[in-house]
């Protein structure tokens, strides 16, 4: 079902900053989540690809924290990433009780692919905004956020 027109709607919703915000989230979601399913991906699978392309080899309980994933979901999409062939866990050198959750060769190239995904459907969310203004929303999206979650 297409979105109402955001000038057709009242102005109770359409100047109010949340539900700007929850409504381009929704969108940049679904650009995002048609292009990443040509991987056999969903997002949260690309957040642990990013994390691991970013950060290196992490403990499981490190990935979840990190990305607020509750530790059975995180288990069943790092199976679903591991039969994939984009990570595997091995036993942490350092604490042999814990795994370590590490990029695939594959799982390297596949995560370089995703950031570009992600670039591609930025640009195409702002393409109306001159480079300037997208660092300044940019900045101050960052801001608002870490804000947020200080405040939780």
């Amino acid at each position: 079902m297409p979105s109402p027109n955001l000038d057709d709607l009242p102005d109770s919703l359409s100047h109010h900053i949340g539900y700007l915000f929850v409504r381009l989230g929704k969108h940049a979601q679904r650009l995002f989540s048609v292009e990443i399913a040509t991987l056999g991906l969903r997002p949260p699978h690309c957040d642990i690809l990013l994390t691991l392309a970013d950060r290196g080899a992490m403990a499981q309980v490190e990935i979840a924290q990190l990305l607020s994933i509750e530790r059975a979901h995180l288990v069943a999409l790092l199976d679903q990433l591991e039969r994939l062939e984009l990570v595997r866990r091995a036993a942490d050198p350092h604490d042999r009780r814990r795994h370590a959750v590490l990029l695939t060769e594959p799982g390297v190239q596949v995560a370089a692919q995703v950031a570009d995904i992600a670039l591609r459907v930025e640009d195409a969310l702002l393409d109306g905004l001159p480079v300037v203004e997208r660092e300044l929303l940019r900045k101050a999206l960052r801001h608002v956020a870490r804000d947020a979650e200080e405040g939780d």
